[in-house]
């Protein structure tokens, strides 16, 4: 059982610094059992940052998109009209993190007592800390993880990121690199999401997939830009999210196709590619 003082300490000793604004994407299962759970995660980061630091992490709500757009969308046009119709909307104080993707750790931070929540109805973050307000207020619609979103205004205050437990294919700060690199593919990425009762709007530069994302790790490694270490059972790796944006934005200028996944079956990435080959969608 991984306790408090002991979570804090492997992340003093990763190289949290007092008063960070940190981002954190965790697995609490790579960790293994801690004292109270995800709270005692929470309770960790907070006194490893200080009084004067902010913890945020992702708190995603991806099932207000539009079925027919899912990774795995309905098997017909009646099933999709059925889901479509008894699907909610976001609601920032009461709608949960999606934890089959976002883990319990985001949804746990989401609760905590004095956690801001950006309003945004599929790519939300909510922070705890003085920062918390500054990061996440008044976060844009449109392109939700690129330009004015918390994810900026992270970069901004010269954050850090960390990943517990997970790899770079949950490293959402990749996705404001490929907005601020241009990546041609940016521009393609819609969603129809729902705003209200019987709302549906258009988002322009919804982000797309992130499995390709793991093959900056090396990159990041023989630069020297990543500290890694252990919290708890999990390996990890911080880094300075200005360091790691401009290493994603050299890559992808380099090569728009370079952070795509290579799976075949994945209609994203695929599409993606074909439209920075030939400028058509």
């Amino acid at each position: 059982m991984w306790t408090r003082e002991h979570l804090t300490n492997d992340l003093k000793d990763l190289g949290v610094p007092l008063g960070a604004s940190l981002l954190v994407h965790a697995s609490m299962r790579s960790i293994g059992k801690v004292t109270n759970g995800a709270d005692g995660l929470v309770d960790s980061l907070i006194e490893a940052v200080g009084p004067d630091g902010t913890i945020m992490a992702p708190t995603f709500t991806p099932q207000f998109c539009d079925p027919s757009e899912w990774a795995n969308p309905p098997e017909s046009d009646a099933e999709t009209e059925r889901i479509r119709a008894n699907i909610s909307h976001f609601i920032k104080e009461k709608t949960p993190a999606d934890q089959p993707r976002m883990g319990i750790f985001s949804e746990i931070l989401r609760q905590r007592s004095g956690s801001v929540r950006s309003d945004h109805p599929t790519h939300s973050f909510s922070a705890v800390g003085p920062a918390a307000l500054a990061l996440t207020t008044n976060a844009p619609f449109h392109y939700p993880l690129g330009t004015d979103s918390p994810l900026a205004r992270l970069h901004n205050s010269d954050g850090l990121a960390l990943l517990i437990g997970v790899g770079h294919e949950v490293n959402s700060s990749i996705h404001l690199a490929e907005v601020w690199a241009n990546a041609p593919y940016t521009h393609t990425r819609f969603s129809r999401v729902k705003t209200g009762t019987n709302a549906y709007v258009t988002m322009q530069g919804y982000p797309g997939c992130s499995d390709g994302f793991v093959k900056i790790e090396l990159v990041l490694r023989q630069a020297r830009l990543m500290r890694r270490g252990y919290v708890g059972n999990a390996p990890c790796c911080l880094m300075r999210q200005r360091e790691l944006v401009s290493m994603a934005i050299a890559m992808i200028q380099g090569n728009p196709e370079l952070l795509l996944c290579a799976r075949p079956s994945c209609r994203d990435c695929t599409r993606a590619r074909t439209f920075t080959a030939t400028g058509a969608r």
